[in-house]
């Protein structure tokens, strides 16, 4: 007889998996029995015949298996009684596995493997937010049931433990641990895999008797009401009506504590090779990565664990993107140690020094002896040689020498390699038929900026000693002759061996150089379905791993070598922004808690207009960040969250009239309904339909998105965090006939882990309620904004 325990945090779909395996054949299950809770649990001490005479009588209607419990035996005998007692209920019904549920065993697993110790558990996890607001709603509404203490944080603490204890047998192989998001986004697969590990054959008759058993196992309990309706995702959430913003705020912190205990956690030092991480337990959505640098540790690295896997290529990718300059200051000083020459007096904050950029830019282009501005003036000339070009495409490896160029046209787009991997393409300007080397060198270097850094770090330092006596150019050169080797193509036939064979990838996005379009990313097989792929070598018609791709760069996403504004400003010319303020705002409306009325917002766009201020855009911004150059005059952001068809009534007539524009941010799916996502809070109000914001669009208002369904990211899995980005991104794509590359997270809520999935699901531009003004040092993907409500009032320089 097999023996299985299935256990999880209270509500958190524990008695919707039992109906689900129970309705096998080869099963029975019976309802919570609590069996080892009022053994072992010293509260409880003396309640156990209670407790087994409602289990036999009143639940399972059996009681004359109560005839051979006697309380005076021993814990032991007491347990090998109730053993017997299931297994003769199991043999009754021809049955070879029996199935108990009651999620409190959890805290009792170590004593039950001592008993039992062929057993097996399953352990059911579920979505953090999900899984407390529906706890705190079921011991709210029936208080009498659930007995005292059930406030907010015992909920909270409920799920904390459950989460932490599953994870302690995720490595043992009579543990199994499931989502309650993947059995419910895929069941038949998640099945067989739980199936397996019960040693049976999964049977379609699981699916089919799914609700008939739901209907015997829980009882009728108040919250378990609706457990026979069929297994499929909601998008409408609990905890939309149940929590305010600093209740969900307050729960999103201790979630992440939790989190952020719970990733699988490893050391890699940098300059040995980078490997895969794989076959880790697909319970395990994030990587906590400590990077070492010759046993130094250099920081943090967390990235998204897809499909039990972290690829060597991402992984280095994001190690160069975040350490390239310890890394590269470590090489200099082992390979330049001449007196008085040491490069870089410290690893902090070094890209503020010009001194350092020149020393890179001397030793990127074989330039040992120019001055920083010289690598920028594409008019000094020089001794090369002369090609001649017939079409508008040229690629070029940093590491090589360049020619002039004879060519009979406007301009070319140039394909940017380093160490043998594209980068990017930027268009070079054509004067008279010709482009000398040097306006080729400084075009790219401008346009690519500090990504010229991270590729250098990533191709020919990373996963290799920094001792020896090649130079970093010398180094480049090498891995672009091996590179050469493999099969000739814009890209070098789908990135050239970059990622592991049968994977399918996505090419580049058009963008900047330098942005999330040119970050290496992992994308979870099940958030991609619908989605445009190219395919390498797939034998299978679901794929094991799926990437996006900046290598594979197809024409035509030129960056262009100079930015022009649409439209004319006329700037203070006696100030300049370094520090941007990136205003949020709600609502804009005459009534409304927390809302800025129309009269406050007409103040405040006239306190702006006063003292100069002007409309950026996110382009003007990211520009003055790669260039580290502030802005010209006094610059502002202005976005408005929600999508609020008071925006379109009260918000822009006044920003049209004070010459301001603005971004706002639309709840995908929620558009032309209601704010649902504010009941616990605020009153449902119109949101503005598609005739409102193509209105807008053609006035010059731009879209992004705050997601599909209003979800805070840090709770959600890799796969919803992408599906939620991703979906958002393609609806909101489709109906304005236009790219959006803005994203706000819902409630400001932002990790490392979520900016890299949603920079992954095409977006440059990411905004938190960080409250201070946006500086170079911020990522893209991580923008603060200043909150501008009825409460807190606009104060600017």
């Amino acid at each position: 007889m097999k023996r299985i325990f299935l256990v999880g945090s209270p509500r958190s779909g524990t008695t919707m998996l039992q109906s689900l395996l129970a309705a096998h054949p080869e099963v029975i299950s019976f309802p919570e029995s609590k069996f080892f809770h009022y053994l072992l649990y010293k509260k409880f001490a003396g309640k156990l015949p209670g407790r087994l005479e409602a289990f036999f009588k009143d639940e399972i209607n059996r009681p004359e298996l109560l005839q051979g419990f006697d309380d005076s035996q021993t814990v032991g005998n007491k347990v090998s009684w109730l053993v017997g007692v299931l297994d003769g209920l199991a043999a009754e019904q021809n049955k070879s596995i029996w199935l108990e549920k009651t999620p409190e065993h959890i805290y009792f697993i170590d004593d039950i493997e001592r008993f039992l110790p062929d057993a097996k558990f399953i352990h059911i996890l579920r979505n953090g937010m999900d899984t407390i607001a529906s706890l705190h709603e079921a011991t709210s509404s029936s208080h009498d049931l659930w007995g005292p203490g059930w406030d907010l944080n015992h909920c909270i603490d409920r799920w904390k433990q459950a989460m932490l204890i599953s994870h302690k047998y995720a490595k043992k192989s009579n543990h199994i641990l499931v989502n309650y998001e993947e059995i419910v986004d895929n069941k038949v697969k998640k099945l067989e895999d739980i199936c397996h590990f019960m040693g049976v054959e999964y049977d379609a008759k699981m699916l089919e008797a799914y609700q008939e058993k739901a209907a015997s196992l829980s009882l009728n309990l108040p919250w378990h009401q609706g457990i026979e309706r069929e297994v499929k995702s909601s998008n409408v959430h609990k905890y939309h009506k149940i929590f305010t913003r600093n209740e969900i705020k307050d729960i999103l912190d201790k979630i992440k504590r939790v989190k952020d205990e719970i990733a699988w956690k490893v050391a890699v030092e940098v300059s040995e090779p980078i490997s895969d991480i794989c076959a880790l337990p697909q319970i395990y959505d994030r990587l906590c990565c400590t990077i070492e640098l010759e046993g130094i540790k250099l920081g943090i690295l967390e990235l998204p664990v897809c499909d039990g896997t972290v690829a060597g290529a991402v992984l280095a990718d994001a190690i160069a993107a975040q350490f390239a300059w310890q890394i590269l200051d470590r090489f200099f000083q082992r390979n330049r140690c001449e007196k008085g020459n040491r490069l870089w007096e410290t690893l902090l904050e070094p890209f503020h020094k010009k001194n350092d950029w020149r020393l890179f830019l001397q030793e990127l282009w074989g330039r040992p002896h120019w001055h920083l501005e010289d690598f920028y003036k594409p008019e000094i000339a020089g001794e090369v040689p002369t090609i001649t070009l017939e079409k508008d495409l040229i690629a070029l490896e940093v590491s090589e020498e360049f020619a002039n160029i004879k060519v009979e046209l406007d301009e070319i787009d140039v394909l940017v390699k380093v160490g043998g991997v594209a980068v990017g393409i930027v268009t070079v300007a054509v004067e008279n038929n010709f482009v000398s080397a040097q306006k080729l060198r400084s075009t790219i270097t401008r346009n690519s900026g500090f990504e010229l850094c991270v590729a250098t770090v990533r191709e020919a330092l990373l996963g290799k000693p920094l001792n020896g006596k090649q130079s970093l150019r010398s180094r480049l050169a090498s891995c672009a002759q091996q590179r050469s080797n493999l099969p000739d193509s814009l890209n070098a036939a789908g990135a050239g061996g970059i990622y592991p064979p049968n994977a399918v990838m996505f090419g580049r996005r058009s963008g900047a150089i330098g942005t999330s379009v040119s970050r290496r990313a992992a994308l979870p097989a099940a958030a991609i379905a619908g989605e445009t792929t190219m395919e390498i070598a797939s034998e299978n018609e679901f794929p094991k791993q799926v990437f996006y791709a900046p290598e594979i760069i197809g024409r035509k996403s030129p960056y262009r070598e100079v930015y022009h504004s649409v439209k004319p400003q006329v700037f203070d010319n006696h100030s300049v922004t370094q520090r941007l303020p990136i205003l949020a705002y709600r609502r804009i409306s005459p009534d409304g808690l927390d809302a800025v009325t129309p009269q406050a917002l007409e103040q405040q766009l006239q306190y702006l207009k006063d003292r100069a201020y002007y409309s950026a855009s996110w382009e003007n911004w990211r520009s003055a960040k790669l260039a580290k150059t502030p802005l010209p005059g006094k610059a502002v952001l202005m976005t408005f969250d929600g999508g609020y068809l008071d925006f379109f009534q009260y918000a822009w007539p006044l920003l049209k009239r004070f010459d301001f524009t603005a971004t706002v941010f639309l709840v995908a799916e929620s558009i032309g309904k209601t704010n649902s996502w504010e009941k616990a809070e605020f009153a449902e109000v119109q949101l503005m339909g598609w005739p409102e914001i193509r209105q807008l669009r053609d006035a010059g208002i731009e879209f992004g998105s705050m997601s599909a369904t209003y979800q805070p990211l840090t709770a959600l899995s890799p796969t919803e965090i992408v599906r939620e980005g991703a979906k958002s991104r393609a609806i909101l794509e489709r109906e304005l006939e236009k790219s959006v590359k803005c994203f706000a997270y819902p409630y400001g809520d932002v990790d490392p882990i979520v900016a890299h999935l949603i920079g992954a699901s095409g977006y440059t531009f990411g905004v938190s309620y960080r409250s201070k003004f946006s500086s170079f040092d911020d990522a893209l993907l991580s923008l603060p904004r200043l909150q501008v409500s009825a409460k807190k009032a606009l104060k600017l320089p």
